[in-house]
């Protein structure tokens, strides 16, 4: 079940991403993209929450919900900055790079044991997930030494958000509790953020409007997808697990393809055979 868990998460993750995408192509703007989604899923962590009666709230769990949520909310926030300043065939993959140290640390620190069959996927799971964003056509020139600072930072904090999960569910944490305060303070965060923005402008732009609206759709299936993940993270190995869940880019590419008309190049097609070849192997 762990595993089927991961690849469903992947999948409605996917559809999170193509709805931020769809919102930002759309001159969506990125604040209200990102309200709009941490809204949606906080409200889904917080039905979850009253449903299940968890409502056991300490200060160590609070702790780890802001800490996942600074990961999540600034991750995004400086994923899409560097795309500003940089090309998205260099971004995207070494961001990913946050999944070979999800994987790392659960070998190395928690002693999750590998057979050569699972490290050879994991290993083309990383690197068709890094291929997929490559575009021939792209400059992959950098406009700014800043774009450096921000890939750091976001490879860094979606490390955070990924991999914490993995550490909150060690210390025997409620990770939909966990998600619910990570959420919220996205809301917070993306609320403040986008009044600043509004400052002195029209705060009922269509753009924003448009952008809200994407966000609200992106939050159901981010809550969706990343209960998925800590369900699997809490009965299986998050050195599988979370390469797979990385798999998500997929359904991004897949959807850009039937409807931004998005052409996919002779890398990314190998990419995407890479990606679901790399699963099948993790299931034999």
């Amino acid at each position: 079940m762990w595993f089927t868990a991961a690849v469903l998460s992947a999948l409605i993750f996917g559809l999170a991403g193509f709805a931020m995408k769809y919102g930002s192509t759309r001159q969506g703007a990125l604040n209200p993209l990102l309200f709009g989604l941490y809204v949606s899923g906080s409200i889904g962590f917080a039905v979850i929450i009253v449903v299940e009666g968890e409502l056991s709230i300490n200060s160590w769990l609070m702790l780890a919900g802001l800490v996942v949520g600074v990961g999540s909310t600034w991750g995004n926030w400086l994923f899409m900055k560097a795309l500003e300043v940089g090309p998205a065939s260099l971004t995207s993959p070494l961001v990913n790079l946050n999944i070979v140290w999800v994987v790392l640390m659960s070998v190395i620190v928690y002693g999750e044991v590998l057979s050569w069959m699972e490290v050879a996927a994991i290993l083309l799971l990383v690197m068709a997930v890094s291929l997929l964003p490559l575009d021939p056509q792209e400059s992959l020139s950098i406009k700014s030494r800043v774009w450096y600072v921000l890939v750091l930072l976001a490879t860094v904090l979606f490390f955070l958000r990924n991999g914490g999960l993995k550490i909150t569910e060690e210390w025997g944490l409620n990770n939909t509790l966990v998600l619910f305060f990570a959420y919220l303070f996205g809301v917070v965060w993306s609320w403040g953020t986008l009044k600043y923005e509004q400052r002195g402008s029209d705060s009922e732009n269509k753009p924003g409007r448009f952008g809200f609206g994407c966000g609200l759709v992106a939050g159901i299936f981010s809550f969706a997808g990343m209960q998925l993940y800590v369900y699997a993270l809490a009965t299986g190995p998050a050195s599988i697990v979370s390469p797979v869940f990385a798999a998500n880019s997929v359904v991004v590419a897949m959807l850009s393809v039937f409807f931004l008309k998005e052409r996919l190049s002779l890398i990314q097609v190998v990419a995407l055979t890479g990606i679901m070849t790399g699963i099948v192997l993790l299931r034999i």
